[in-house]
């Protein structure tokens, strides 16, 4: 059976870096990963068609010997072989000269050794050994709290007709975009091989109260009038849900950010704050008193209303 050329499958040039392999894997995966196309069969069979590829392009030294196969001929058509032991001729419509493969099977290339073998040692082709395999890939979403202080994410996955489900352990500060290997949580070895790894891309979503900037954490907290205008206390929740106290001066404008320290995002031995921004929130609604009180305030002020 005719074998698909790799590049192609990719749709990288054969003189393609490693670097740009990757990056090109990387986004057909993800543009054809089941878990984006749901019953989508032709984008799953593209997906297994990639990670094929991948399996032998991602690595040196299988590319470097699919890539002498294919400098031979291997991948352009082939001869079958035809009873009676007489000489073998070029495939109809192949270019140069083509090697005569037989019946040996190159899918994967996972073998690459025993074929070498049996073309140039002249003997019996011995039988592939344990192969690794093939590494899977996911997205996960992770809360932002979770992503900010780590912890555990369960996953749902199908992998070779089965559903499975894991704990993703999440490491402090996490981002989007992070990748986690979890070894042999991928695809069942031949032949006795090992499983192969799983690699998940986490997916930070957003938080109701916090955002990040770095390590540091900012919640807007909101305040009236009147706390802007006077002055006021605040007790505060951190991020790991802790009680602060923080005193806001008399004059304070919305936007302005107070900083916490060491009640951020834990990263190793480094530690962010906690950046508190004012949000001044104005009454939708005043008496007739309040507004009277109000229009006496800013003519005492001077304020233009």
């Amino acid at each position: 059976m005719a074998q698909p050329d790799f590049y192609a499958v990719l749709g990288v040039s054969p003189t393609a870096t490693a670097d740009e392999i990757k990056k090109t894997y990387r986004r057909l995966a993800k543009q054809f990963h089941p878990d984006t196309n749901p019953g989508d069969t032709k984008a799953a069979e593209r997906f297994k068609a990639i990670s094929e590829a991948y399996t032998t392009l991602g690595e040196a030294k299988k590319r470097a010997e699919y890539d002498e196969l294919r400098r031979l001929g291997a991948f352009e058509g082939f001869a079958r072989p035809r009873g009676g032991g007489g000489r073998r001729g070029p495939a109809p419509g192949a270019p140069g000269m083509p090697l005569d493969m037989g019946e040996f099977d190159l899918g994967g290339l996972g073998g690459l050794g025993e074929i070498f073998g049996s073309m140039f040692g002249g003997g019996a082709p011995r039988q592939p050994g344990p192969q690794k395999g093939r590494g899977v890939e996911t997205t996960i979403d992770v809360p932002f709290r979770t992503a900010a202080r780590g912890g555990k994410v369960p996953l749902e996955f199908e992998l070779d007709g089965a559903h499975r489900k894991i704990l993703v352990t999440i490491p402090p500060a996490s981002e989007s975009g992070s990748r986690i290997k979890l070894r042999g949580q991928g695809a069942a070895g031949q032949r006795g091989g090992p499983a192969g790894d799983l690699v998940v891309t986490l997916q930070v979503q957003p938080d109701l109260v916090f955002t990040r900037e770095g390590l540091d954490v900012i919640r807007p907290v909101p305040i009236n009038v009147a706390q802007a205008t006077l002055g006021t206390k605040l007790t505060i929740a951190t991020l790991d849900d802790r009680q602060v106290s923080l005193t806001l001066p008399a004059g304070t404008s919305s936007g302005k950010r107070f900083r916490i320290r060491g009640q951020g995002i834990t990263s190793g031995e480094k530690t962010g704050d906690l950046l508190i921004e004012a949000k001044i929130v104005a009454p939708e609604r005043l008496t007739e008193e309040q507004a009277a009180l109000m229009r006496r305030f800013a003519e005492a002020a001077d304020l233009e209303v």
